[in-house]
């Protein structure tokens, strides 16, 4: 298990990561699940967000990372995705994909106490949590937050790397985030074989039945978006006090090309 690595060794081992079988895997077999689940649990980092040196930012980095009207939603998001997924894992008998889930429930929940360490060393102020529930519906919780992962890393990552080479957030505050995308990105891997695993595993006459909660899910997560979007413009008008018109300011700090 990777728990046995430090974690520049785990991240090694994350980009290097290769399944054991050569040809062809068939998908929803139980190779395909095996091979899936065995990249999640082999790649595991095992950092401390505890330990995580957060950079001093000056204050000009410093009031462009506070104002951003991203971390209510995004500590909320984090605080739903360990409970859905652990609940989730708790459903199934196979010990191996039990396991995986645990795992990946188990990371989420650290994305959620480095979001918590972020927001106590730069003094961000954020709305009270809501309580975080497990789901009545253990299988639609997970693809929410499967789905949710992937349309999230899709902009995430990307305004990551244009925040980094136009200097809008400073290199070590990007770089100390790292291990985390990392692990966004396994999740989302792990997340897409298990779509791909269970669709062709399922008996013709439930397919239609897996298509329409699929259907279901995205529905929500499209509307709970723009919800999310509308709340974010209008907290980011209250609290800087800026026009309409200068509600995009901090995209073209991220993005010369539209200054």
């Amino acid at each position: 298990m990777s728990d046995t690595f430090t974690p520049v060794e785990a991240d090694h081992v994350m980009r290097h990561w290769t399944y054991r079988s050569e040809g062809k895997i068939p998908i929803g077999s139980a190779l395909h699940k095996r091979m899936f689940c065995e990249m999640l649990l082999t790649t595991h980092n095992p950092y401390k967000p505890a330990v995580i040196d957060w950079p001093k930012l000056d204050p000009a980095a410093l009031k462009r990372e506070t104002s951003l009207p991203i971390w209510d939603i995004a500590v909320q998001t984090e605080g739903r995705a360990p409970i859905r997924v652990l609940t989730f894992a708790e459903t199934h008998d196979d010990p191996q994909l039990r396991d995986a889930l645990r795992m990946n429930g188990g990371e989420e929940a650290r994305h959620k106490v480095v979001l918590s360490k972020l927001v106590e060393a730069y003094s961000i102020q954020l709305a009270p949590e809501p309580p975080y529930l497990a789901p009545k519906d253990a299988l639609r919780a997970w693809m929410l937050t499967g789905y949710s992962e992937c349309i999230d890393s899709f902009f995430a990552f990307g305004l990551f790397e244009a925040a980094r080479t136009s200097g809008y957030f400073p290199e070590a505050l990007v770089e100390t985030f790292e291990p985390v995308i990392q692990e966004e990105a396994r999740h989302i891997l792990f997340f897409a074989n298990w779509v791909a695993w269970y669709r062709r595993s399922l008996p013709w006459y439930r397919k239609p039945w897996f298509l329409a909660k699929t259907a279901s899910v995205w529905f929500s997560l499209i509307r709970d978006r723009i919800s999310s979007q509308e709340v974010s413009i209008k907290a980011a008008r209250r609290k800087t006090r800026i026009s309409p018109r200068m509600s995009a300011t901090p995209l073209r700090a991220m993005f010369p090309c539209a200054r």
